[in-house]
């Protein structure tokens, strides 16, 4: 496609670069599927064993502090923008062992935009540098109207009456759908937790978890969050396997679906992909145990590190803060410098904007911006 020199020009002071539609192409859906597993039996045996704790007292059990920011950011939604605790016995914001990955929100949870009557963030962190990720990854329930949080750390059943860490989970991107949160694992495919099975745990023994004696601990968190389900991906030979790097929801078409999509330095076959949800019972749709895509895309850019889908439209964030935005009629276009520092998951509150948090220390900022001026 070519175009005057004036039109270039303009697209260069706009900072868009010029749509190019010869990256994008549809790739054979089939080639996409995931085997659902069954609901976790040890669940029902853990709900014996420890108190079960619903959001509202989370809700009114978080410990630490939001504190609202500024950052450089282009069309940002005015007071959306926070960043984490850094006090003197606290430092979330510039801290090596944990950093900021997935974020979604009640307003994926459900359309009302609440959940157990909160305005909720569900914030995932991994621990990959910290003694060799052996805490696996939380998640960190931000309440947006006291603009506190806490960190709850996701677990595994071990056995009927155990569970442990989920250790060098990535956990690049998180996804709320009804009472379900979606987890991507890198070279597995997604995990499933169930927010009606959190369970209070001693925080007092903090060096070790699961069952210690009579009681139960998990490396000092007062909450656990266990696995209940697994989408594993299933190899197709001829078929690049798909990396898990960072998934959304898009409700914004019918029927609702699942976004996920990979990250690579180098790469310029990386892909999104999209399963289409149930929403009667909030899991992906099968044929059988078989979850198959329902688009399939290979969009030719490097660095990736979120996407979602809003009316028909992809977003991407790439590492150096720049925003991708294509079409099939439009083609593509790419908004430089949007962010500040190496931008991730992407989430869409209808009538707020486009969220995403940033993971460098020193700059985590967590911020929505306003996805029709891109």
């Amino acid at each position: 496609m070519k175009f005057p020199t004036s039109t270039l020009v303009a697209f260069a002071v706009l900072g868009f670069t010029t749509p190019a539609f010869a990256a994008w192409k549809n790739l054979t859906k089939s080639d996409y599927t995931l085997k659902q597993s069954a609901y976790s039996s040890a669940i029902a045996n853990l709900d014996k064993l420890l108190p079960n704790a619903k959001i509202g007292s989370i809700m009114g059990n978080l410990n630490h502090d939001t504190k609202s920011s500024s950052p450089n950011v282009k069309n940002l939604v005015s007071g959306t923008s926070y960043t984490w605790e850094n006090s003197g016995s606290f430092d979330d914001m510039n801290t090596k062992k944990w950093y900021p990955q997935g974020l979604t929100t009640s307003a994926d949870a459900y359309e009302t935009g609440v959940y157990e009557g909160f305005r909720v963030h569900l914030v995932s962190w991994h621990s990959d540098h910290y003694e060799g990720g052996k805490r696996g990854a939380r998640i960190t329930f931000v309440n947006r109207e006291t603009k506190k949080y806490r960190h709850v750390l996701l677990a595994r059943p071990k056995g009927d009456d155990n569970f442990e860490a989920i250790e060098g989970l990535h956990a690049g991107g998180v996804m709320w759908y009804g009472n379900l949160l979606y987890v991507v694992d890198t070279d597995g495919g997604l995990r499933v937790f169930d927010l009606n099975h959190i369970y209070t745990v001693d925080d007092s023994i903090d060096d070790k978890i699961g069952k210690v004696g009579d009681k139960y601990g998990a490396y000092g968190y007062k909450y656990i969050l266990p696995q209940v389900r697994m989408y594993a991906w299933q190899k197709k030979g001829g078929v690049e396997d798909l990396r898990f790097s960072f998934v959304s929801l898009d409700r914004t078409t019918k029927p609702d679906s699942l976004v996920v999509g990979e990250y690579s330095k180098v790469r310029t076959d990386c892909r999104v992909v999209r399963w289409d949800l149930d929403y009667t019972n909030r899991l992906l749709k099968t044929s059988g145990d078989v979850a198959t895509a329902s688009e399939a895309v290979q969009h030719g850019e490097t660095k990736v590190q979120g996407a979602t889908s809003v009316d028909g439209k992809y977003f991407l964030t790439q590492s150096g803060g720049d925003l991708v935005s294509f079409t099939w009629k439009g083609g593509q276009k790419i908004e430089k410098d949007v962010f500040p520092a190496i931008p991730q998951d992407l989430s869409l509150e209808k009538g707020v904007g486009l969220w995403t948090l940033m993971e460098v220390e020193g700059k985590r900022h967590v911020c929505a911006v306003d996805v029709g001026k891109f």
